[in-house]
């Protein structure tokens, strides 16, 4: 699995991410108030989707879907909220996913 974390995402960065998501929960986030991180997750279905499970149960964050070129399949996940809670859910999806 690929990682990358971003802190304090350019407006061009959230402009990608509202377009690259039918998501609900992130285009809200996204919206709302100024996100101050995003982590990015990307691997296989299996991974993403226990990545976002992790993500959601570890810290105070929002998870969710972001579509590639073919949105058919999910290749990666947008983690976002505050630089604390998205770096601690970022370390607990890697521990998870290390062993998958």
């Amino acid at each position: 699995m690929k990682y990358a974390l971003i802190q304090r995402p350019s407006p061009a960065t959230i402009s990608m991410l509202k377009r690259k998501t039918a998501d609900a929960g992130i285009k809200a986030e996204l919206g709302g108030r100024m996100v101050e991180a995003v982590g990015l997750c990307q691997g296989s279905v299996l991974e993403v989707l226990v990545a976002s499970d992790v993500a959601e149960k570890a810290a105070g964050v929002t998870a969710g879907e972001v579509n590639g070129n073919c949105p058919q399949h999910i290749t990666c996940l947008a983690i976002l909220g505050d630089t604390e809670a998205v770096h601690a859910a970022m370390e607990a999806v890697k521990a998870a996913t290390a062993t998958i």
